[in-house]
């Protein structure tokens, strides 16, 4: 039972920290929480769960959803976001559970109430490791985010791209003084952000089904984490995730499932409470 809970934790995991990723790219570039991200999660499964409808095969719907997760998330920041970044960090936050608000609504008009389940070419397959049966599903979640965490530590740190947005995180004004486009890198950034949200949003549609509400749970999972890791830290919103994900199945596991939503909370009023920084992040002195 210990090893059992602690797979499940670790793929629940991987989903937290790839929401996680989405608010710490944000976070990073503007200082500010896009709430509207775990409706990002839900649209990407959405679209992912009406292309497949369609008889698209199941690798161009799941690359349909990602693509539609950024978009997503580029429409946001151009048409609402970047009116908006003058103004007072609360009229963003109330901007983004407006939209939050009116895409669960929008998908429930859309695709209606009713849980759908997305397809997976590997949910009905098991492999066994000793005398465990594993779902060949939860090792393609971990694969796959391992490979995602991977490939944003090298864009970061290794491209010019990735580099513009460190510049951005650390000033943006004065990255545009050097001649950096920071709209374009805001852009890119709500982008790439989104992009790996929807695909969390695609990856949990087989085993947790889809629906207009999805995201709500999912966001606050993916916010916790992202503040245990230390806002802005993407490494350490990454293993944050990974640790909510352990605790929480433990939780349910050992002492009852009822308390599965409830240890997200008590993590976060903790971690808030005893080290607001969060686990892997620094205490930042401002000017005022």
């Amino acid at each position: 039972m210990f090893v059992d809970q602690l797979i499940n934790g670790i793929v629940l995991g991987s989903i937290y920290a790839l929401m996680a990723i989405g608010y710490t790219m944000v976070w990073n570039v503007l200082r500010f929480i896009n709430f509207a991200h775990g409706e990002v999660y839900m649209g990407g499964a959405f679209v992912s769960l009406y292309l497949l409808l369609l008889d698209t095969p199941i690798w161009i719907a799941y690359l349909g959803g990602v693509l539609a997760g950024a978009l997503l998330g580029y429409l946001m920041e151009k048409v609402v976001y970047l009116r908006m970044r003058s103004a007072p960090k609360l009229n963003l936050l109330i901007a983004a559970i407006g939209i939050s608000i009116l895409l669960q609504n929008l998908a429930q008009y859309i695709w209606g109430a009713t849980p759908e389940r997305l397809t997976s070419p590997f949910l009905s397959k098991n492999i066994q490791v000793g005398d465990m049966m594993i779902n060949q599903h939860y090792i393609f979640i971990i694969i796959l985010t391992i490979l995602v965490m991977i490939t944003l530590e090298l864009f970061i740190n290794r491209t010019l791209m990735g580099k513009a947005v460190q510049a951005a995180a650390q000033n943006i004004n004065a990255t545009q003084l050097m001649g950096i486009n920071a709209n374009k890198i805001i852009s890119i950034t709500f982008a790439i952000g989104s992009a790996v949200g929807a695909l969390a949003g695609i990856l949990v549609g087989p085993v947790f089904l889809v629906y207009p509400t999805m995201g709500i749970f999912a966001g606050l999972k993916g916010f916790t984490a992202s503040v245990m890791g230390g806002m802005g830290n993407i490494p350490g919103a990454m293993i944050a995730g990974l640790m909510l994900g352990v605790i929480e199945s433990f939780a349910a596991g050992f002492i009852s499932s009822g308390y599965r939503d409830a240890v997200a909370m008590v993590i976060l009023l903790f971690i808030l409470l005893v080290r607001p920084q969060g686990i892997f992040g620094k205490v930042v002195q401002q000017k005022v």
